[in-house]
Parts: structure tokens; C-alpha cells; sequence
């Protein structure tokens, strides 16, 4: 990394140790560091000695780092043994004083890839670390000195700033994890620390990952998944599957003491782990109140309404008039006033909403533009997510949205949008029972229809197969929009919007095939790619080409695909 010149607050000190580096290192250069020439640099490192408060050998040694930072030439064993004379008796003593070199911090390990284990200073490199350089060229070794951290949040900021050099700079697991322990030993008067190490079963690899999380946590992140922590604190990767199977076998001292705990004692939610309530509690302490958390639900993805883009859609009156009302109904300060009414009538504060209708009318984009309109971020729904071959897991699962969208209501600004999107697989009529695969599906069903009755907050689905939906979620939807395929006045305001420019006489002829808003803009996209590939203006025979097309496709596709029973 270049390392840039400041202005100098003492420039008689700077050039004087600039002098001193240049006579050690061109004497040193290429000769062999026996005891004569040990003895003959006396002369030249007492200002190196004490402006870094380090000894002799030590100011010979850095020498050699401070020129190559001047000259940003990399110091290797190679370079090591090579200026030198080539000696190898004489590497114990170097790596003697670059360890004593790096504990005062006047070096610092470079970005190195390799994740085996380094076993000597000597095969790990180093260069003259920022602070011995500004120091050096201010002429001021003040700035050498290191500031002990006022609290034990300014610690956990020094060692947030540590796993930044673990991840962009490379510093290998066990520097990364020796600095943090020797930052810990010199804090013990703090009491987070002191219970830190009183934990006598806890190694270095323990307390890396400990604050790890923790850090997350006080940065709002409380579940973290573990593979990311392991990757931030582990540079091998046999070593990160190592500690992972320790705590997935709960083996691993933080999970034996209860200090951290994972998330759910669902299978699949053995990858993410959280600190204990009563760690954070010992930790944190008042800091733990003032702390918002940024929850991010496993079930699903949060589609927040400044990423949504505007879209022009283009309805049948009624629908028109019914997304209207919804638009009108979610505004906020419509929003809070109908709630508390509900409340007030001792009726539960939801508003449930079934999208449902003819394939490629806008439904799921109706949604997303009623978001983007009033301000609300929408947790989609992962239908995948919820089935599962495990027994009890896809029961489980369903619980576990709606228990993620209590956490959503809580940590979002304005309630948001609970969105089952193309929910046919799982909102279908329940079946008589004659294998395991119904009983599943119908305790599903179930335990939909009992989250749905005590819902509180705004719930959308939308689904091709409304007529294939059991009776039961009827009464616990509160409005339900039927889709149609566009009227003829309707489609030509969508053709005319897709096909700016174009003239009515084409438009009048796109109309004829009766298309939806779906078909028309695919019909959209792939003539744009025709016509960027073959780099030719729209043909009309083409386009109409493409009519034929999506009409046969969705005639040659009658059968609904679901989770329906013959």
C-alpha cells in the first residue's frame, strides 16, 4: 500500500533519522551482520533508538524496513537474507527483534492469501506500519503512542477495526486473533472484559467470534448467519468447518455456557446464532435499549418501496375502483385511523386482501405499486421456503412467517406488507386424508387459516386458482380482487403505453389478439432483444409473430399448476 507524506511538525528530527536509515542501511547492505558490524552502527542508531524506544539490533533491523517503505520495495525472506550477506546464522536474531518489532507496533503484517498456518515471523511479511511512518516523517514520536480505549465500547470499535484488516488486508487467523486477546489483557478494569476472561474454557478462536457477533449486534444485526462470522475470524477453510460442526454438535463452549444460542431449534435454523439475552445484557449493558435492529426474515425477502420502480398499470373499472380503495385504505393516516376503529369495535386489527384471476393481469405488480405508493416495504413470502420433506418442518415453517413478520411490524417505520405470492401451493382446498403428504398439507391449511384469524397487520396473497381455495379462508379475507383479461378499451392504453410512437392502425390490429398486460410486455422484452441483436427497427410482421406466440402458449398451457389433488 503506498503510504502518503504529511506535512512535518519537526523537521530537524526527521531528516536526522532519515540520515541515520541511510548510513544503516547502505553499510548493512550485502555484508554479513557479524558482531564487528553490529558494534560499528553504534554511531549511527541512537536516534533511531530513541525516538522508537527500541534497542540496537532492533533499530538496525527496522532500518531496513524504513528505507523499503520509502522506496515501497517489499521486505521477504528473500530481501531479509539477501541484504544481510546471505547469513542464515544470524536469522534467529532478526526474527527476535521483528517480533519485538510488531508487538510495538512499528510493523504490520502485509496482505498475504495463503491460509496455512505461519510458524515464524521470518515467513510472514511485514512492513513499517502507519504509525511508525507518520511518526517518522512529522518528526514527532508522540504519535507512536498507542491510546488505551475509554470504554469497552471504544474496544469493541478497535476490534471491529481488526476484523476489517482480517477481511480487506488479509492478516492471518492467528494475528487476528492474538491482537484481540492482547487487547483484552491490557483492558481487564473494564468489567465486560474481566467476565470475558473469566470464562476459563474459552480460547481465542471463542472470544474472536464472541465479539463478532456481538459487534452485529450492536450494530443492529441480531442473528447472524454463522458461515460469515467463521469466514471474518478464519482465513482456512478446514479450520471454519472444524469450529461449525463443534457448534452444530454443541460442543462449542459458547454454546455449552449459553452465551451465544441459536436462533431456533429448527433444523434449518441451526446456521444462524444470536448472543444470549443475559451475555448481551452483561456486554451491552445500557447500550443494549438504545440499540435498532435491522431484522432481515429468513422466510422470505424484504422488497423495500424505494427499490420498487414506477410502473404504469392499466385496469378494468371495477378492479380500478377496488385497487383505488386499497391505495386509499393503506395510506398511513387512513391506515392508523382504520385500526384504531377496529380496535375500538373490539375486532382485530387486520386487513387481508386475496388478489385473484387470469394469469399475467398485474396482480403481484398491483401490490407493488400499492407499496411504492404508501411508503411500505413488503415481505415476500418464499412458498419454497415453507414446504419441506422434513416431518413437522413445513407446519413449523408456517409459524415461523408469521412470527418473522411480528419482528418486521416492529422494526419497520410503517406496518408492512405481508405479500403470499403465488400462493396456490399451499392455500388449496384441503383434502380427505389417505396419505402422509395430505395430512401435511392439511395441517398446513390449518395452521394458516388459525395465523390468519388472529392477524394483525396487512396480509396480501395472490393466486391464478381462486376457485380452487378452500371455503374456510373466504370469511378471513377481507377484500377480494378479481382480475380479468383486460376489456378492449383497456388493452389498447396498455398497447399504446408499450408500444409508444406506434400509430392506432397497428395498435387497433395488436388489439385484435386480445392479449393481457403479461403477454404484452414479454412480447416488449423480446422484441427489444431482437432488435438490439439484429440491429434493426421494429418489423411488424415480427411482432405480430410474437402474438401467435404467446396466445399458443398459453392455450398449450390449460392445465393450473398447483398443489391440487386429482
Amino acid at each position: 500500500m503506498p503510504l502518503k507524506f504529511n506535512i512535518m511538525s519537526n523537521k530537524s528530527t526527521f531528516k536526522a533519522l532519515l540520515s541515520a536509515v541511510q548510513k544503516i542501511y547502505s553499510i548493512t547492505n550485502g555484508k554479513i551482520l557479524d558482531d564487528e558490524l553490529i558494534n560499528e552502527m553504534r554511531i549511527y542508531t541512537p536516534p533511531l533508538m530513541n525516538f522508537y524506544s527500541i534497542g540496537h539490533f532492533q533499530s538496525i533491523v527496522l532500518s531496513l524496513y524504513i528505507e523499503c517503505a520509502l522506496r515501497e520495495v517489499d521486505v521477504d525472506m528473500d530481501k531479509l537474507i539477501n541484504h544481510f550477506g546471505k547469513d542464515l546464522t544470524v536469522l534467529a536474531d532478526i526474527n527476535e527483534s521483528i517480533e519485538g518489532l510488531y508487538e510495538k507496533k512499528l510493523i504490520s503484517v502485509v496482505r498475504n492469501d495463503f491460509t496455512r498456518t505461519v510458524n515464524t515471523t521470518l515467513h510472514q511479511q511485514y512492513e513499517l506500519s502507519n504509525k511508525a511512518f507518520n511518526a517518522l516523517i512529522k518528526g514527532d514520536s508522540n504519535l507512536l503512542e498507542t491510546i488505551k480505549p475509554d470504554s469497552f465500547m471504544s474496544l469493541l470499535n478497535e476490534v471491529k477495526e481488526l476484523f476489517r484488516k482480517r477481511m480487506n488486508d488479509g492478516i492471518l487467523t492467528d494475528i487476528l486473533t492474538d491482537e484481540i486477546k492482547s487487547l483484552l489483557e491490557t483492558n481487564k478494569n473494564y468489567p465486560e472484559v474481566k467476565w470475558l476472561l473469566s470464562w476459563d474454557n474459552l480460547n481465542k478462536y471463542d472470544l474472536a467470534i464472541l465479539l463478532n457477533i456481538t459487534i452485529n449486534h450492536l450494530e443492529g444485526v441480531d442473528v447472524v448467519d454463522i458461515d460469515t462470522t467463521l469466514k471474518e475470524v478464519f482465513s482456512g477453510y478446514a479450520d471454519r468447518v472444524k469450529y461449525k460442526k463443534a457448534i452444530k454438535e454443541n460442543i462449542n463452549p459458547l454454546i455449552k455456557n449459553g452465551i451465544i444460542e441459536f436462533d431456533s431449534d429448527s433444523i434449518i435454523y441451526l446456521n444462524y446464532v444470536k448472543v444470549s439475552e443475559e451475555s448481551i445484557t452483561i456486554l451491552l449493558g445500557d447500550f443494549k435499549e438504545s440499540i435498532v435492529e435491522k431484522f432481515t426474515p429468513k422466510m422470505g425477502a424484504i422488497i423495500n418501496p424505494n427499490k420498487i420502480a414506477y410502473e404504469a398499470l392499466f385496469y378494468n373499472t371495477e378492479e380500478k375502483e377496488q385497487i383505488d380503495l386499497l391505495k386509499d385504505a393503506l395510506s398511513e393516516n387512513n391506515y392508523q385511523q382504520l385500526m384504531c376503529s377496529l380496535k375500538e369495535s373490539g375486532m382485530k386489527e387486520g386487513f387481508t386482501v386475496l388478489l385473484h384471476g387470469y394469469p399475467g393481469t398485474g396482480k403481484t405488480s398491483s401490490v407493488k405499486q400499492i407499496a411504492k405508493a404508501t411508503g411500505r416495504d413488503i415481505f415476500m413470502v418464499e412458498i419454497e421456503k415453507i414446504k419441506s420433506k422434513w416431518v413437522g418442518e413445513s407446519e413449523k415453517n408456517v409459524a415461523k412467517v408469521f412470527e418473522e413478520y411480528k419482528k418486521c411490524k416492529k422494526n419497520y417505520p410503517l406496518a408492512p406488507i405481508l405479500l403470499f405470492n403465488e400462493a396456490d401451493a399451499i392455500l388449496g382446498k384441503r383434502f380427505n386424508v389417505t396419505s402422509s403428504v395430505d395430512k401435511s398439507f392439511n395441517t398446513i391449511q390449518n395452521l394458516l387459516l388459525q395465523e390468519l384469524e388472529d392477524f394483525e397487520g396487512i396480509f396480501m396473497a395472490t393466486t391464478n386458482l381462486a376457485n380452487q381455495l378452500d371455503e374456510a379462508f373466504d370469511r378471513r379475507l377481507l377484500y377480494k380482487i378479481e382480475f380479468k383479461k383486460p376489456k378492449e378499451v383497456v388493452r389498447k392504453k396498455i398497447l399504446k403505453s408499450a408500444f409508444k410512437g406506434s400509430d392506432d392502425v397497428l395498435i387497433d390490429k395488436l388489439n385484435q389478439y386480445a392479449l393481457t398486460g403479461g403477454q404484452i410486455s414479454n412480447i416488449k422484452k423480446k422484441l427489444l432483444i431482437h432488435n438490439i441483436l439484429k440491429h434493426s427497427k421494429m418489423d411488424n410482421h415480427y411482432l405480430f409473430q410474437l402474438c401467435e406466440a404467446e396466445l399458443s402458449l398459453s392455450k398449450s398451457n390449460k392445465n393450473p399448476i398447483g398443489f391440487l389433488k386429482n
